[in-house]
């Protein structure tokens, strides 16, 4: 959405990373909670993750990592699973819903997923996609809070 063509472009931009490490910190706290993992060590892992990112010799690019939304938006999978970890915690996932709302935005006329996706959103809205594509209930604090979200963007 910001025009990055590489994930090293857009993890240099302050507030995505700022994002992308608050959304890591948030699926992070599921696994601290659920699996006893060490804070400390877990925060440390997220940094060499987003240094990894940052490696100029790693090109890695923004269509690429975007691409088959729609398995990414899976119950099971990236983002929704994780979302489903902080309701059940009771954490914070402030970062994970913007970066589900940022996934639907996703368009890739090459990518069959994102056509499918981008077509099911403008003849379903957002609340109808989250529940067929995600599994979440469309009338959930989470779903209308992606939708608020999705219409900021």
């Amino acid at each position: 959405m910001a025009g990055y063509r590489t994930i090293r472009e857009a993890i240099s931009d302050p507030i995505i990373r700022m994002d992308v490490t608050k959304a890591m910190k948030e699926s992070g706290e599921v696994l601290i909670l659920r699996y006893g993992f060490d804070r400390e060590q877990h925060y440390a892992y997220i940094e060499k993750i987003l240094e990894r990112f940052s490696n100029p010799f790693l090109v890695d690019e923004v269509n690429r990592v975007g691409r088959e939304p729609i398995r990414k938006l899976g119950r099971n999978d990236r983002l929704i699973r994780p979302l489903l970890g902080t309701i059940e915690y009771g954490t914070s996932n402030d970062a994970l819903l913007k970066g589900i709302a940022a996934a639907l935005k996703y368009i890739n006329a090459t990518d069959p997923q994102a056509v499918e996706l981008q077509t099911y959103l403008q003849e379903h809205g957002v609340m109808k996609t989250l529940a067929n594509y995600c599994g979440l209930e469309a009338n959930s604090k989470e779903a209308q809070s992606i939708e608020s979200i999705f219409s900021q963007l």
